[in-house]
């Protein structure tokens, strides 16, 4: 029996008393807060070892054919990533900023066009962006990868890459939340709880501070003002977002 943390900060570590092998792990939870309040968040760490049951041993097993950076890239292995992007397909890539976090790190975008800076009239734009969260990586870094991706495949000429590239201009945004990421990634996903770089230093969750459209939209439509006193193809951000103080 392991005892856990009492608050949602503090890590614990338990350590079993002797080590042991194993493909799966059972938790049983034993007890709960007194207000009856369901939690439970585990990571297990161990070592890998080779399994004699399967086919491949590890030294064997096939490698990934892509030349892509599989690892985790903080905010200077990223922009270091898509430096070099950019200078791997210069005719097609542009590395711009949309602005800096509140410590001052840019937020790099990657543009990929025939055309990178300009826009096309009638050409589509895309945009994808990740790392609203800071301490969710997955988006980050499958970001980082198809960026590199597509500036590969399009030197070796494959069809469907090159036409998305030349019929849509496409914007990738890696980390929406640099301070965040970093601040979860000094700690490590050992120390880190799971709150740890979610919000960005301001505290706030990115992922909902947007300007709320639909609601008003929904409680016109309740209230049949849509659209003779209730605009339903424009509607307005609303005032409390434009607000000297405003958090959004």
């Amino acid at each position: 029996i392991f005892k856990a943390n009492k608050d949602p900060e503090t890590p614990v570590l338990n350590k079993l008393p002797t080590p042991m092998v194993g493909r799966y792990i059972r938790i049983n939870p034993q007890t709960w807060f007194e207000n009856g309040t369901i939690c439970l968040r585990a990571e297990i760490l161990g070592c890998p070892l080779p399994d004699p049951n399967t086919v491949f041993m590890w030294e064997q097993e096939p490698q990934p054919t892509d030349k892509l950076e599989f690892k985790h890239h903080n905010y200077k292995e990223m922009r270091k990533l898509m430096k070099k992007v950019n200078e791997d397909c210069p005719n097609i890539t542009r590395v711009y900023s949309i602005g800096k976090s509140y410590l001052g790190l840019k937020m790099y975008v990657m543009e990929i066009s025939d055309n990178p800076g300009q826009h096309e009239l009638g050409e589509p734009e895309f945009r994808y962006v990740a790392g609203m969260h800071g301490n969710e990586v997955v988006g980050r870094e499958l970001m980082l990868n198809l960026m590199e991706y597509l500036c590969q495949e399009y030197k070796k000429e494959n069809p469907r890459v090159m036409r998305l590239i030349t019929e849509t201009r496409i914007h990738l945004l890696p980390s929406m939340n640099p301070d965040g990421y970093e601040m979860a990634y000094k700690l490590g996903s050992e120390l880190s709880g799971w709150s740890i770089g979610r919000w960005n230093y301001q505290g706030l969750d990115l992922n909902h501070n947007f300007a709320d459209l639909n609601t008003p939209l929904w409680e016109a439509e309740d209230n049949e003002q849509v659209p003779e006193h209730f605009p339903n193809h424009y509607i307005p951000i609303p005032e409390y977002y434009t607000l000297e103080n405003a958090t959004v």
